[in-house]
């Protein structure tokens, strides 16, 4: 006869504490990663862009692909430093979802950068405005914050009760929301510039030689010719389908008075750069250093929309090239250098960021 009275049933065993909460300081750490640094990192770059204000500083594969969805670019910039923002005061004033928030927002940044290294961007991911470092290095950088934040469990601290701290963040929300999309949609209007030229009249009839024999009458003053030009807010170029067109289809080329026509003779090379860029800068020195094989024309692009930098410019060593510029008053969007190939003003060859070790589009030489 079992004499043995029934074990009570026994209570499900917790999950084993993960390493970063069998510290005794983990909780503090995690804290200190999710209410403190997560969020001031996340802040820094909101205010870099918010302060610059160009879609330049967004990641360049997300560019092409957000804008070949039909979005403006200024629209998803403010959109993206709005979410920025409300993903700060949560992390700050709402315990209960900071961690979550810093998660997602750390997993995002992730993805968008490895995105960027797919996509060979290996320069500027634009994170941190134009003082952004590699996107390798911010990757590595958010990585390690997203490590922390999953290892380290914070420990509670409320600075306000919950229903405080959603009226809080409402508010801040709709504050920081409306002066967001208030100062970067102000950039996002056309600008109009007005080119004055000056022409002088030189007369049309026919003198003999007594006539030219008598003192010459003063010259008729100059006459003013004005041009007017709308440009967009951004151009975002695109060379990819440019190979097989001619010039005069590319309406960006069309935005230089002129430019155009007098491409559509023989061989050339037609390189938009710019005077700040070291890439620019070695291909030019590299291949043209020592003369053009064929006509080339270098177009300074302006490196923002409200003009030319004009601290630490760099050389340019090419002393044969025709030099233009872009107009001022559009973010122009590429990745200098941009190298065109022509033949009769077709396009050959067209390649942005093109290597100056081993250019594909210097076809020419």
């Amino acid at each position: 006869m079992n004499t043995q009275s029934p074990q009570a049933p026994q209570a499900p065993q917790a999950p084993a504490p993960r390493p970063g909460d069998q510290i005794a300081s983990g909780g503090t750490i995690g804290l200190v990663l999710v209410r403190i640094v997560v969020p001031l990192w996340v802040l820094t770059g909101a205010l870099f862009k918010i302060t610059e204000r160009s879609p330049s500083l967004l990641p360049r594969d997300f560019l092409k692909q957000v804008e070949s969805l039909g979005f403006d670019l200024y629209w998803v910039l403010a959109t993206l430093i709005a979410i920025e923002f409300i993903a700060v005061l949560i992390m700050v004033f709402i315990p209960k979802l900071a961690r979550l928030m810093a998660v997602l927002m750390l997993v995002a940044f992730c993805l968008v950068l490895l995105n960027e290294l797919r996509a060979g961007n290996f320069s500027s991911c634009g994170c941190l405005g134009s003082v952004s470092p590699p996107p390798w290095l911010m990757l590595l950088i958010d990585f390690l914050l997203l490590m922390g934040v999953v290892a380290f469990k914070p420990r509670p601290l409320e600075i306000t009760s919950d229903r405080a701290g959603w009226a809080l963040v409402s508010v801040l929300i709709m504050i920081t929301s409306g002066i967001t999309f208030g100062i970067v949609l102000s950039e996002m209007g056309p600008t109009t510039i007005v080119q004055v030229e000056q022409e002088q009249d030189t007369g049309s009839t026919p003198v003999d030689d007594a006539e030219a024999a008598e003192p010459t009458a003063p010259e008729p003053p100059a006459v003013e010719t004005t041009k007017t030009m709308t440009l967009p807010a951004y151009y975002l170029v695109d060379a990819s389908d440019w190979v097989g067109r001619n010039v005069r289809d590319i309406d960006m080329i069309e935005y230089i008075d002129g430019l155009a026509d007098s491409l559509q003779a023989g061989r050339q090379y037609l390189i938009f750069y710019s005077r700040t860029c070291d890439h620019c800068q070695m291909l030019l020195e590299m291949h043209f250093g020592f003369g053009s094989p064929v006509p080339t024309t270098l177009v300074a692009v302006p490196e923002n929309k409200g003009g030319f930098e004009t601290d630490g410019l760099l050389d340019q060593p090419c002393m044969d090239c025709r030099e233009l510029e872009l107009p001022v008053g559009c973010e122009w969007l590429l990745t200098p250098p941009l190298v065109l190939a022509l033949e009769d003003g077709v396009v050959k060859c067209a390649k942005e960021a093109e290597d100056s070790d081993v250019p594909e589009c210097l076809i020419w030489h």
